[in-house]
């Protein structure tokens, strides 16, 4: 039985190319199918799920990349498989090309002979099993379709190496010191009302140490001022 289908896809021919011939990456939007294991760079394993009818089939087997052609951007696979509960067996040989529609559009052309035994093979003779694999690929076209455009959304610009993001400056606060003499009243510190605000965003810890440090300065320059009056005083007397 042979089965073929075309699809397109907006996307240029060389990221199509590297999606389909990166079988890991390929196999999810496979309808029913998983990819079990890795034998060797051409060698795959994995199970196919397929309901036909009132049939429900599930297949064991793997894949096997038969020939790539790079320059005529076409593969040969050769697939086999053998149902989970002994009812039949498939073999698939499967040709895909692409061809270039212009600098963002590909053209993808699958050709599969499919060899089938077993109850499930009575549904080839009424043209059921091309039913179902023509609405399986359009399902596999779609996730192509969905994969391509997800890969190549533009990624968020990042900022430059050791490049930080700025951050609003912390309004200034100025403490001006009280002039102390011997007896007088005790150190009182009045902070000047604070420089308009900059930005919206402050960081709380960085104006913290900002008062913190204003009032120890103040606190600190007060004390020099009591002492050098009170000096300053004996030494005239």
């Amino acid at each position: 039985m042979r089965i073929e289908n075309v699809v397109e896809v907006e996307a240029p021919i060389d990221r199509v190319w590297a999606l389909v011939n990166d079988i890991p990456r390929v196999a999810p939007c496979m309808p029913g199918a998983a990819l079990t294991g890795v034998v060797d760079e051409r060698t795959y394993e994995g199970t196919v799920a397929v309901k036909l009818g009132p049939l429900r089939m599930s297949y064991k087997g793997k894949v096997v990349v038969e020939a790539v052609d790079e320059a005529g951007r076409s593969a040969r696979l050769a697939a086999s498989g053998k149902d989970t509960k002994g009812a039949g067996t498939a073999r698939a040989t499967v040709e895909t090309r692409l061809e270039p529609m212009g600098d963002a559009r590909t053209r993808m052309s699958v050709a599969s002979d499919v060899q089938l035994t077993g109850r499930v093979a009575s549904f080839g003779r009424g043209g059921a099993i091309n039913d179902v694999a023509t609405r399986l690929f359009g399902e596999f076209a779609d996730c192509l379709r969905a994969t391509l455009e997800t890969e190549g959304a533009p990624a968020a610009e990042a900022p430059p190496a050791g490049a930080e993001e700025p951050m609003a400056a912390a309004p200034a606060v100025e403490t001006a010191a009280a002039t102390v003499t011997p007896g007088a009243a005790p150190i009182h510190t009045t902070p000047a009302p604070p420089a308009p605000q900059a930005s919206r965003h402050i960081d709380a810890g960085s104006l913290a140490g900002t008062v913190v440090m204003g009032r120890l300065r103040a606190f600190f320059q007060a004390i020099g001022a009591f002492f050098r009056r009170l000096f300053g005083g004996r030494s005239r007397a």
